[in-house]
């Protein structure tokens, strides 16, 4: 007897094979996604980062610690620390609302920030 067509055995063998190849790419496009997600946030910090950074530059002012948050639900710090009689580290750290952190570090003469230079 010569057949014709697909039998139910292979048809859903293939229904099988089928879905899981598109779990596969959902599962593939969704970490991409998140991947995405995750780049974009990290510019948008560090952008912000290197705003606070400007602000610091424009002030000219010494601060030895200051705190914000912005509308997006970001929260940053800036610190400046005195490490020698010549220089001023400055930190700024922006955290998302999934907590994920862009650190700037800089020097900057004292000076530069208002602060007399030690003898």
């Amino acid at each position: 007897m010569n057949q014709r067509g697909f039998t139910l055995m292979e048809t859903l063998v293939a229904l099988v094979i089928f879905s899981l190849a598109c779990m596969a790419l959902l599962e593939l496009y969704s970490g991409s996604a998140r991947a995405r997600a995750a780049h974009d946030s990290m510019i948008e910090r560090t952008a912000r980062a290197e705003a606070l950074l400007l602000d610091v530059d424009l002030a000219r002012t010494f601060e030895a610690s200051r705190t914000g948050a912005d509308p997006d639900g970001s929260v940053w710090e800036v610190t400046m620390v005195p490490v020698a009689a010549e220089l001023v580290r400055i930190d700024i750290k922006v955290t998302d609302r999934a907590g994920r952190l862009a650190h700037l570090q800089t020097l900057r003469l004292p000076d530069e920030l208002g602060l007399e230079p030690a003898p």
